[in-house]
């Protein structure tokens, strides 16, 4: 296949005709990303300049919910924003004693990174804390940011007894906190590709994708993700003889949602191909041709003039 022309298309998602920052979908005029009947298109991800400037706690995972005594759970929501884990920390005991009954004293070990959840009771009870429900359909539980597995139930144990008849309880993350979002970003195009990963249907087996590339985050927070194209891995085969529209979108790589604050731009290359080889060879079998139907009419004059002698 050979080259036969080559297109630059720059694209802000500021731009946009419809959506969202991360999630958006613009529109192209028909006679600019054409080809011919006998060519090919494809389209490649040439760079991306993306701000690292998206909250930590977002709507995908600012929810938990509190076990008090054994009664029904009280939900707690974390407001969206940026917090490092002492901020988190501070935070998060605020949220604790705002939505529940008793009063929780919540501390950060910095060496271990996590945390350690403290509450005194007259109550001799079940308490616990629970991320096995889902909000509005998604579970966008908070467990990543306190240190515990996904659609856990984490109970308090008791600690130790104290003056008053009351007892203290505590429960420690089982695992280190992170007060980062995500790792990496799959950048998504609603183009076909021969892509692949688990993101559809119960995420239990393979499929083919609509995952476009895969993005490092690879700075600190509040400089730009600079992604550029080495060996032209994210490509697509474009199976239409002209392009007038298409759909992009962000998600994490565990394919949560993910809303931005800012708007990033990035370059697509698009290239239209000839099989020069088939055109070879449609080329000789036209010569061929050509050259049997002389062969036949000096063939056919041969012997006209053969029997006029």
């Amino acid at each position: 296949m050979k080259v036969v022309d080559k297109q630059l298309v720059f694209i802000n998602s500021s731009d946009r005709d419809s959506g969202e920052i991360q999630d958006f979908h613009i529109s192209i005029p028909s006679h600019l990303l054409t080809c011919q009947s006998h060519q090919k298109m494809r389209m490649i991800l040439n760079d991306l300049v993306l701000p690292y400037t998206w909250y930590n706690v977002q709507e995908a995972n600012r929810y938990l919910h509190l076990e008090e005594n054994g009664g029904a759970l009280s939900q707690v929501a974390l407001d969206l924003g940026s917090y490092n884990a002492l901020q988190l920390q501070t935070h998060l005991q605020s949220k604790l004693n705002e939505a529940g009954n008793h009063t929780y004293v919540v501390t950060f070990d910095e060496i271990a990174a996590k945390f350690k959840f403290t509450i005194t009771t007259v109550h001799n009870s079940t308490n616990s804390l629970q991320f096995t429900k889902t909000t509005n359909g998604v579970n966008s539980s908070a467990y990543k940011l306190l240190g515990f597995d996904k659609g856990s139930t984490n109970h308090f144990a008791t600690f130790t007894n104290v003056p008053l008849n009351t007892t203290t309880y505590e429960l420690t993350s089982s695992k280190t906190i992170t007060t980062m979002f995500a790792d990496a970003l799959h950048f998504h195009c609603d183009l076909l590709n021969t892509n692949v990963d688990k993101m559809v249907g119960d995420e239990s087996t393979f499929h083919l994708s609509n995952v476009f590339a895969k993005v490092m985050i690879d700075t600190s927070p509040f400089n730009n993700i600079i992604f550029q194209n080495r060996n032209d891995d994210f490509l697509i085969n474009i199976t239409s003889k002209r392009l007038t529209g298409m759909r992009f979108w962000f998600t994490t790589s565990d394919h949560t949602p993910i809303d931005m604050n800012d708007d990033f731009s990035f370059t697509l290359k698009v290239e239209v191909l000839e099989d020069d080889e088939k055109t070879l060879i449609q080329q000789n079998s036209g010569l061929g041709e050509l050259m049997r139907l002389l062969l036949l009419q000096q063939h056919h004059v041969a012997k006209v003039q053969k029997s006029s002698d």
